[in-house]
């Protein structure tokens, strides 16, 4: 129910995944916040898309303030994956909450990923 106590309005929407990018060194860094699901997934992966096409030493996708990670952000992920092992840029994760660490483990992902639990244990590879 919405806000109103009627049907759910825009007003009343969760703001979808937000992706910025910094550059630190020769590592470019993608800081992630918010939902990643059906809805924010392919405008996050377009951010990890062009930084990994901008051939950086490494990226490194911060998922620190990520507040729902499920099937289409693992998705997402490998996707990313598939392409930055494709232009042989190492990607770089960092998760250090139980919700997005979870669907990583479950799924065996933190074996195709290296996990860090800080941007610059990351950064420093």
């Amino acid at each position: 129910m919405g806000s109103d106590g009627g049907f759910p309005t825009p007003a009343d929407a969760v703001p979808p995944a937000l992706a910025a990018v910094d550059t630190m060194g020769p590592v470019s860094v993608v800081h992630v916040s918010g939902e990643i699901d059906m809805t924010s997934r392919d405008a996050v992966e377009r951010v990890l898309t062009r930084t990994v096409d901008g051939h950086p030493e490494a990226v490194v996708v911060d998922l620190s303030d990520v507040t729902f990670f499920g099937s289409s952000g693992l998705q997402m992920l490998a996707e990313a994956r598939a392409h930055a092992a494709a232009n042989a840029v190492p990607l770089r994760l960092v998760a250090s909450s139980r919700k997005v660490l979870r669907p990583l483990e479950i799924t065996g992902m933190t074996t195709a990923f290296p996990v860090y639990a800080s941007v610059a244990e990351a950064v420093s590879g």
